[in-house]
C-alpha cells in the first residue's frame, strides 16, 4: 500500500530501484504505512520462526528472512519497476 501511494505521489518521476531517496518526500501516511508494514512483517516472521526454532533453527532463520523479503521487498520492487517502466513508454 505504501509503495503504491509513494508511486502516485511521484507521478512522472523515476523512483529509486533499490535504495535512495524519492524525488518527492513521502507523505506522513506513507511513512506510517511503511513502518506498520515492517513491524507487522517482523512480528509475523518471528512467530513463524518460533514454530520451527527448537527443531530446525536454520530453517527458522531461512523462513524468517524469506518472509521479510517477500512481504516487504517484493511488492515495493514490483511497484517501482512497473512505475519506472510506464515512464519509459510515455512520450
Amino acid at each position: 500500500m505504501a509503495a503504491r501511494i509513494a508511486a502516485r505521489e511521484n507521478y512522472g518521476r523515476r523512483l529509486p530501484a533499490v535504495n535512495g531517496s524519492y524525488p518527492v518526500r513521502p507523505a506522513r501516511r506513507v511513512r506510517g504505512a511503511q513502518t506498520a508494514g515492517w513491524l507487522l512483517s517482523i512480528y509475523g516472521a518471528l512467530q513463524l520462526g518460533n514454530y520451527f526454532w527448537l527443531s530446525e533453527p536454520w530453517l527458522a532463520i531461512g523462513l524468517m528472512v524469506a518472509v521479510i523479503l517477500l512481504v516487504n521487498g517484493l511488492p515495493s520492487l514490483l511497484v517501482t519497476v512497473l512505475h519506472n517502466g510506464n515512464l519509459s513508454t510515455q512520450p
